[in-house]
């Protein structure tokens, strides 16, 4: 084993720098489920706030800076369907000429709220609904989506399936629709068989593959974003694989304006295990998913987050003894690795006494600095060659990306003392080059 420490030439604030703020929270309160829809070029971001689950929004065109804006609703009449959480996921209704929006309201109905601006809502007709059925104890969460083979409206649901369990009755159920008004219910299009109920389900199109993006709700926690494939949304479905671990929560795609797939989720609050989940946390680091040539799926850093941060001060590292950050909590560090398929070596990014990030061939992990497991996803080896890796710290949050194919984040417990960055390679396959290190900060 060798160990490959860094000197950090950049010991200390640069003055007049602006440091970059990575995870979006709103002032007073924790950030929930997300779901993100793009119009000119910006995202608006839909959360549920913790409490009664109201619905609130927030915009952005780079993904990391987060302006507020206020959320409306017209009157409601006593006769209305209307809940807390009248956004959800967005879509625009060529035909109506609005955004509309479903929400689950009343033994498992998905009732509509419309905008012509996505900030002012109001209940539509009651026409438009999806109507309750008899297969299932509860079924909410609706996405509703366009089928071009069809030209036909789909609208997936999480279902707890009826006469099971409630931890083993978890199922996806789907109907579709010409106009929104009349709906043919297909029932459960894939049981989860001995799961909980999943969590923010989604269908969404990659070339001629159908993708089925949900969590898998495990005892006391959200579950982190797994999806399945199939040809057609009706099924028959296969699992694909995991997209991150347990703090990506309740995670959503969104197609931005150049066509591309931007997974949104959220890190809890305080560090979570799968019996103590805060809901509701800070916006990780936004993600590019994308389809690799055997058609499973991959996540990289958004490429707009990549550009501010590419432009950023970094300082090489070298060969040294390593040294402390002073009082940072707050750096990047990021390498280009040498990676022959097959190898069974692999290395340890540690940031004592915070934790460390270890990687292999096939698992990446992020642990505390007893090396208790936070955070840690089985991965596929990428091909021989040159990659990309990178990690980000803030505070006590943890992100990492490698190979344009893998990414992981976590909440740790915190530490109060200065962070120390040093590289441990095991064995001799690795070569690490490029040593890169950031505070975070912009040229002054």
């Amino acid at each position: 084993m060798k160990t490959v420490a860094l000197i950090l030439w950049l010991s200390g604030s640069i003055l007049g720098a602006e440091t970059l703020q990575l995870h979006f929270k709103p002032e007073d309160h924790a950030l929930g489920d997300v779901h993100p829809f793009f119009h000119e070029g910006e995202c608006f971001l839909y959360y549920l706030k913790p409490g009664q689950f109201d619905s609130m929004v927030v915009r952005s065109r780079d993904n990391l800076h987060w302006r507020p804006q206020v959320l409306t609703h017209a009157p409601v009449k006593a006769e209305d369907w209307m809940s807390p959480y009248f956004v959800l996921g967005v879509f625009r209704d060529e035909a109506a000429g609005v955004f509309r929006s479903y929400h689950g309201h009343a033994k498992g109905r998905m009732v509509s709220q419309t905008s012509r601006d996505l900030l002012h809502w109001e209940c539509a007709p009651k026409a438009f609904h999806v109507p309750a059925a008899v297969y299932y104890e509860r079924r909410r969460d609706p996405f509703v989506f366009w089928i071009p083979e069809q030209k036909r409206y789909g609208c997936v649901m999480t279902t707890w399936i009826k006469g099971r369990p409630k931890a083993s009755g978890g199922g996806i159920s789907l109907a579709t629709s010409a106009d929104l008004k009349q709906w043919s219910d297909h029932g459960i299009v894939l049981d989860l068989v001995d799961q909980d109920e999943p969590e923010c389900p989604q269908m969404f199109q990659i070339g001629s593959r159908w993708y089925l993006l949900t969590s898998i709700y495990h005892r006391k926690s959200v579950g982190g974003p797994v999806y399945y494939t199939a040809s057609r949304p009706e099924g028959p479905w296969s699992f694909g694989g995991k997209l991150n671990s347990k703090d990506l929560c309740a995670a959503q795609v969104a197609r931005d304006d150049n066509g591309r797939f931007m997974l949104y989720g959220w890190i809890p609050l305080t560090p979570a295990t799968a019996d103590k989940q805060h809901w509701g946390g800070h916006l990780a680091l936004v993600r590019e998913v994308h389809a690799l040539p055997d058609g499973s799926l991959a996540t990289r850093l958004a490429p707009e987050i990549a550009t501010v941060i590419d432009k950023l001060v970094w300082k090489p590292a070298s060969v040294a003894t390593e040294l402390p950050l002073n009082s940072s909590r707050r750096f990047g560090v990021r390498c280009k690795l040498s990676f022959p398929h097959g190898s069974g070596g692999g290395f340890e990014l540690r940031f004592p006494p915070l934790g460390k990030v270890v990687y292999s061939a096939n698992h990446l992990g992020i642990q505390d600095e007893s090396g208790v497991i936070w955070s840690e996803l089985e991965i596929v080896s990428p091909p021989a060659g040159t990659w990309d890796f990178s990690v980000f710290i803030e505070d006590d949050r943890v992100e990492v990306f490698t190979a344009d194919r893998h990414s992981l984040c976590a909440r740790l417990p915190a530490a109060k003392s200065p962070a120390h960055v040093a590289f441990q390679v095991i064995g001799d396959v690795f070569e690490v080059a490029d040593l890169q290190f950031s505070l975070l900060q912009s040229p002054p």
